[in-house]
């Protein structure tokens, strides 16, 4: 049976914000503003309400979920204290006040690996329609006050697949890194959880050892589910505005871009990037590649 809970959060929070920023590819909105998704392996429901947040869940998940969907929205967070750090920066604090109450996720590593993968040389919608796929073919299936959603499928299950079965599915040449990575995840060469323990540059060089993962695609697997908030992932929209704000259209290299970038927000980097990309996302034109 499924349950409906209310959680308190701390303000400012925008549900909406955090969810269609481009840090999760597999939740959506459906009726009356809730949206549904998975938090690890569990099917959930969420809405923003005025006293906070609203969840749906099956009955006697309740209080696994409530203690999920803290660590996921990452709720011990202090947003304003993150504000007052980063906010004398005249573009951050003009971003911050369009999304006040976007926060950053605290996502399940692997599915986050394999997602931000799929998302080279690509853009949301297609991102979220490839990973669709994936989870349709071989996720188990789970039903949530009628809607179907899939859990993502395990390292095991994707290493049995085989390149030419996920090229199939839309993947195209980022078939064969999910296909070299998933066997790999599998037999522990590289342990995403235990890279939470590990330092910044440790955990980049680790992420980065495998194939398809290069600085951005690390960066954002340490941003979004590993809290190394120090991460500043740099896909098209950070580069435009980096250098069109602080560079005056220079040339400089995306690896002095995010040298510069950590020196100036330090630990926050991480937020500052997302409030930058989201915000200059939807004010741009077109979709760029990432």
């Amino acid at each position: 049976m499924t349950r409906q809970r209310d959680i308190d959060v701390p303000e400012p929070f925008d549900l909406a914000a955090t969810l269609e920023s481009g840090q999760v590819f597999r939740w959506r909105r459906v009726d009356s503003g809730w949206y549904v998704g998975t938090v690890g392996q569990q099917p959930v429901m969420l809405r923003q309400v005025e006293e906070g947040l609203s969840y749906r869940c099956e009955g006697g998940a309740e209080e696994a979920v409530r203690r999920a969907l803290h660590d996921f929205l990452r709720l011990e967070d202090d947003l304003r204290a993150i504000y007052r750090e980063v906010g004398d920066d005249p573009r951050v604090a003009e971003a911050i006040g369009r999304y006040p109450g976007l926060r950053l996720l605290r996502q399940e590593p692997w599915e986050c690996l394999v997602s931000f993968v799929c998302s080279s040389v690509s853009n949301i919608p297609r991102i979220s329609r490839t990973l669709e796929a994936v989870t349709r073919r071989y996720g188990k299936p789970m039903d949530l006050a009628g809607h179907t959603l899939y859990a993502f499928p395990a390292p095991e299950e994707l290493a049995r697949v085989g390149e030419g079965e996920l090229r199939g599915l839309g993947l195209g040449f980022r078939a064969r890194y999910v296909d070299a990575i998933a066997p790999a995840q599998a037999t522990g060469i590289v342990d995403l959880a235990a890279l939470r323990r590990a330092s910044y540059e440790e955990a980049k060089a680790q992420l980065m050892s495998l194939p398809g993962v290069g600085e951005k695609v690390a960066d954002c697997v340490l941003v979004f589910s590993l809290d190394k908030l120090e991460g500043f992932p740099v896909d098209r929209w950070i580069r435009r505005c980096l250098k069109e704000w602080y560079f005056q259209g220079g040339t400089i290299s995306d690896a002095a871009l995010l040298s510069w970038a950590q020196a100036r927000w330090g630990w926050y980097a991480g937020y500052v990037q997302q409030y930058l990309f989201h915000d200059r996302r939807l004010a741009g034109a077109g979709t760029p590649k990432t």
